[in-house]
Formats: structure tokens, sequence, C-alpha cells
């Protein structure tokens, strides 16, 4: 927290120790999609509750390349009530660029959670292959824009980024 607190502010003193009080862990994953990133929470967070971008548009009948502005809303919402409750929960999202991790994060700031990205990365054919595999698969064009976007988490962003990179 003192890092974030120090990066959020030009005139904090370097030394300054901020008071570390989280109401809850979030875990947030950052990858393309198609690289695995429910298949990590399986096998590593399975009993945390979750919001799932995926799962809320399939919920409310929008494609991928849809409008994306009722999924988030409803992401949020959800998000809120975990927060409000102080329950670790998992966001599982793409969140492949800065800017849109950014809104998310400033949410969790904002309820005191302690942030934690899971960055998952994998080689771009195994990442097409994954992708073909799924049983919502997200158009190749998309995937493609994505990763051209792409910009992995640094240490600025979060208390904790765990980076998982396989070949």
């Amino acid at each position: 927290e003192s890092r974030l607190a120090f990066l959020e502010r030009e005139d904090r003193d370097p030394a300054y120790i901020a008071h570390e009080d989280f109401r809850c862990t979030v875990y947030l994953m950052s990858a393309l999609p198609g690289t695995g990133k429910d298949t990590w929470i399986r096998n590593n967070l399975p009993d945390l509750p979750m919001v799932s971008l995926d799962a809320l548009r399939s919920e409310l009948g929008i494609a991928p390349t849809g409008n994306q502005g009722r999924v988030i809303q409803a992401a949020y919402e959800q998000a809120k009530v975990y927060l409000r409750a102080g329950q670790d929960f998992i966001w599982n999202g793409t969140n492949t660029t800065r800017l849109t991790r950014g809104k998310v994060l400033r949410l969790l700031r904002d309820y005191g959670a302690r942030i934690h990205i899971i960055y998952l990365e994998v080689t771009p054919d195994r990442l097409m292959a994954q992708n073909s595999a799924r049983d919502q698969s997200v158009p190749r064009q998309v995937v493609e824009n994505l990763a051209r976007k792409l910009e992995p988490p640094d240490m600025t962003e979060a208390h904790e980024i765990t980076y998982i990179v396989s070949t």
C-alpha cells in the first residue's frame, strides 16, 4: 500500500508508510481470451466467488463483440456486493490494457481492497488453439486486436502481481 500511495502523489515523502487495513483481497485476472484464466482459477482459487465477464455476457445474451456497457455495469454491481461484505473474490475478465484495469482498480481501492493481479501469457500458437477449443471462442480478429494493444500490468497498479508465462 505504501508503494501505491507514494505513486499517487508527487509530493509524497518516499519514507511514507501507509496504514494497511484491507477489507478483502480481490484477484484480478489479466490475459488475452483463450489464455486459460478459467482453468487457472479452477486449479488455484476454486472456492472463491467470481465476477465473470464471460458469464455475465452469456447471462445477458451479449456477444463478446457487442456493446459491453450492460456487462460492465452488472459486473460492477456484483463486485460492490462482495466489496461491501468484505468478501474476497475474483474479477475474471481480459483486463489487457492499463486503462481498462484502471477503472476496475479504482473501484477496488475505493472499497479498501487488497489487489492481487494474476497475469497469464501463452505462446501465440497455444493461445489460438486454446481459444478455438473454447465453448464460446472469441473471433481471431478480436484476439489479434487485443494482442496488439496488450499492456501487461506493472507494480504501480496493484499490491501484488503474479506473472505466469507459459512457453
